[in-house]
């Protein structure tokens, strides 16, 4: 046996042979979806009393990436939308969008009625409010306000098709600086966030090819020197947290960590070790519409298990194992949900229609 052959063996041990070319997409929603139930997670911890060990000033670094980086890239595939009829529109992805967002919240506040309420903050307050579920398409209560804001961000895109790209691009700018600076406070959590990302879902819509080519033309010292950017903004912003009240800090940072993101997903999606990744990635919907009941099943006990708050590194060790169980889960839960189309699926339309529609919410 050659030494050639030897090297080329133990490189296939490492290495992926069979990554497409837009795989580092699904590799990014994967990371991000990670990220925003290790999130969610702590969220649900600190509401019963756990010390999150320091995660307080790392969260504002992890903010900058998840949900930004959703939204982008959603926006990539959406470019096509100012082309359609607002029927079209409407068929294609606006009906979807507001099905999953109304029938969600209402699976939501069913499950708060019998479940327990571990959360007395945000949105945890409001669960099993009726007033409040009655109120969602105006006021978004829970953490599906990201299935609302693709509506919204979709129309709005289709409304502005005909006005120049710079127009809505300036508009939400102003909006995402002025938001997540706090200077622009809607007093609620989802629409805050869909004021701050609508300018990420907008550039990846008029962006679309240049993003790709940008992605596809990366080499290991470009994504050397945005990472280093990345690791000396968040430095930073950690240890001076007030520098993220200062108007476009945010902002910066976000794209820092989105350009981070993509060009470490390019190389990181041939890594056989982490090929995981994609897999929880092609399911982030799935994902996203249970895992924060799985949560809130898994904290509940906790709250008799005090002696867990005195381990060391408490707080990460357990979010890092929380997560890691609530994706599994979730995952699990949704191969048998699936089976009942309509809980994915808008199930008003034809047969036909049915059976090759996919949900296109990226």
């Amino acid at each position: 046996m050659g030494s050639n052959e030897i090297t080329g063996r133990g490189t296939r041990l490492f290495l992926r042979t069979d990554v497409g070319k837009r795989e580092w997409v699904d590799f990014v929603k994967g990371t991000a979806i990670i990220l925003i139930v290790a999130y969610h997670t702590t969220l649900f911890l600190t509401s019963i009393g756990f010390d999150a060990a320091g995660i307080g000033r790392v969260k504002v670094v992890l903010e900058l990436f998840p949900m930004p980086a959703f939204f982008l890239i959603t926006g990539v595939f959406h470019n096509r939308v100012g082309t359609w009829s607002f029927a079209d529109v409407w068929k294609r992805r606006l009906r979807q969008y507001l099905y999953l967002y109304v029938l969600w919240s209402v699976i939501r506040f069913v499950f708060y009625l019998v479940a327990p309420n571990v959360r007395s903050d945000g949105a945890g307050t409001t669960a099993s409010d009726p007033l409040a579920l009655l109120g969602i398409l105006i006021w978004p209560i829970s953490s599906y306000w990201f299935i609302y804001a693709l509506f919204v961000f979709t129309l709005v895109l289709w409304l502005f098709r005909k006005a120049p790209p710079w127009v809505l691009l300036s508009i939400a700018l102003v909006l995402s600086v002025l938001s997540s600076s706090g200077i622009l406070d809607a007093r609620n959590v989802g629409i805050n966030r869909m004021t701050e990302y609508l300018i990420f879902f907008t550039l990846g819509a008029y962006f679309n090819r240049r993003i790709f080519a940008a992605v596809d033309g990366m080499r290991p010292w470009k994504a050397a020197a945005v990472t280093a950017g990345f690791v000396a903004f968040a430095g930073l912003v950690t240890l001076v947290p007030v520098l993220h009240r200062i108007p476009g800090t945010a902002f910066v940072g976000q794209l820092l960590a989105i350009a981070t993101g993509f060009a470490l997903a390019y190389y990181l999606v041939h890594l056989v070790f982490l090929k995981w990744v994609v897999y929880v990635g092609l399911r982030t919907l799935n994902i996203y519409l249970v895992h924060v009941f799985v949560i809130a099943l898994v904290v509940a006990p906790l709250t008799f298990l005090p002696a867990l708050d005195e381990l060391p590194g408490r707080g990460l060790m357990l979010i890092g194992v929380l997560t890691a169980i609530v994706i599994v889960v979730s995952i699990l839960i949704t191969r048998y949900l699936t089976r009942v189309s309509w809980l994915f699926v808008y199930p008003f339309t034809g047969r036909r229609t049915r059976r090759g529609q996919k949900v296109e919410t990226s």
